[in-house]
């Protein structure tokens, strides 16, 4: 079973014009508050033209910031999960709490606005981004989504230490000889292992999906053995460094996993040298 997908690109990644229109709004912002403290603004209640950009700014810093961890359990190409849990799970919860106070505060200033009788395109404005806030929320709490499944997955790791088998015990030192048809059918078979014990830790109380389960189940096993990979090369650990290795290139060939540039450097190093330089 292939994570790998044909179909378009997830358009809830981050993408460029997302991160340029943040720095659009931020310009906005700045130029507007600027007509406004130089006397270009001086209508009724003329402070909420520049606060028009503030709650949009809040929202859409959510949203890029959020889409980091979202898409890790994207079933489009695996992306090794950083381990531990513990950062991520932070950034979420941040994401979160800022996506939700920008619409809190722009459903205040409209409130605001039509109290105040403000200029009708004002309110317009406001009425609009608050419409756009609400349409992009059910992407948006996807995050919660995640948050509640790496939670779940700290419970069962916490009473269960052994939540996946070590490298080692899928490893046999005359593997490393294997070539062509023989290691990729070899690939195959570990892949077939290390889904089968990502199926084994999927839960019914996850509100992730059984498929968005595996996946990011694997990204964590991919994760964990990118770490493994770093400390078995700094302690010079042979069959523990080609065991990992081992596993990453399965996911990397039969899931799409993508590989840091070191991880990629050092897995030459090994086939070309048959060691790792001090």
């Amino acid at each position: 079973m292939s994570l790998e997908s044909d179909s378009k690109p997830d358009p809830i990644q981050i993408t460029p014009w997302k991160k340029a229109m943040l720095l659009a709004v931020l310009g906005l912002f700045g130029g507007t508050l600027f007509e406004y403290y130089t006397g270009g603004i001086n209508e009724n209640a003329g402070w909420l033209w520049p606060a028009l950009f503030v709650p949009l700014t809040l929202y859409l810093l959510g949203i890029v910031y959020g889409d980091v961890p979202a898409r890790y359990y994207d079933l489009k190409t695996l992306k090794p999960f950083p381990v531990p849990f513990a950062r991520q799970f932070d950034r979420c919860v941040l994401s979160i709490v800022v996506l939700f106070t920008g619409l809190l505060l722009n459903i205040i200033l409209l409130a605001v606005s039509l109290l105040l009788d403000a200029k009708l395109l004002l309110s317009v404005f406001y009425t609009l981004y608050m419409a756009l806030m609400l349409a992009e929320l059910p992407n948006s709490l996807r995050i919660f989504r995640f948050i509640q499944h790496v939670n779940t997955m700290q419970y069962v790791s916490a009473i269960n230490p052994d939540t996946f088998r070590t490298a080692v015990s899928y490893y046999s030192p005359d593997q490393d000889d294997l070539k062509g048809e023989v290691r990729e059918k070899y690939m195959k078979s570990l892949y077939g292992n290390l889904v089968s014990e990502a199926e084994r830790l999927v839960l019914e109380a996850s509100p992730l999906a059984h498929e968005q389960q595996i996946a990011l189940n694997l990204a964590v096993r991919a994760g964990e053995a990118i770490r493994r990979c770093r400390l078995a090369a700094d302690e010079k650990t042979s069959s523990r460094l080609r065991a990992n290795l081992n596993l990453l290139e399965s996911l990397e060939n039969n899931a799409g996993l993508v590989l840091p540039k070191d991880i990629l450097n050092l897995r030459r190093e090994v086939k070309m040298t048959g060691t790792v330089s001090a």
